[in-house]
């Protein structure tokens, strides 16, 4: 028995990454024809990035996972609240990554979609070991309050210091 199997594996998220860039090629036709006669409205736009940014959480997703087997694996800390994912996940990308994939054009965005994943993953896993993520988990609430609790003290400690006009 094999106990360390994938939960998804290679050959499917190639297949899912294939299906994505096959539908992102089928969205950018579409929008060309729609654009031959006049151009876009503002709710027609609002409308195809909305279409857009769900491609983009797949493509994104597609690369963490690919990604994920090129990085060491986080001890898991079993203390305080657990942080929610969606940050965790934009952390990992990185400014820089998302900016490049959600830009304001249209074709612009689409290009950038449509490029190499194998790119997007060495982005991704070149990032990861530098330690440039927020990654571990929140402080408990004992040792918050007990933090936010020092900070108070010291700025009364400030603010006393400073009030002295004597």
């Amino acid at each position: 028995m094999h106990l360390d199997a994938p939960a998804i594996s290679h050959h499917r998220l190639k297949r899912f990454h294939r299906w994505a860039m096959l539908w992102l090629r089928w969205f950018a036709a579409f929008l060309d024809a729609a654009c031959t006669f006049a151009p876009l409205s503002r709710q027609a736009q609002r409308i195809a990035h909305g279409w857009l940014d769900f491609i983009e959480t797949l493509i994104t997703n597609i690369v963490l996972i690919r990604a994920a087997k090129r990085v060491r694996p986080l001890l898991r800390r079993h203390f305080g609240p657990q942080r929610l994912l969606y940050p965790k996940r934009r952390a990992i990308l990185g400014l820089r990554l998302r900016r490049a994939l959600h830009q304001r054009d249209l074709r612009a965005r689409i290009a950038a979609l449509s490029q190499s994943i194998e790119d997007l993953i060495d982005r991704v896993a070149r990032r990861l070991p530098r330690g440039l993520t927020r990654r571990c988990g929140g402080l408990s609430r004992t040792h918050a309050r007990a933090s936010s609790a020092r900070r108070a003290e010291l700025c009364m400690g400030i603010c006393r210091q400073t009030a002295d006009t004597s």
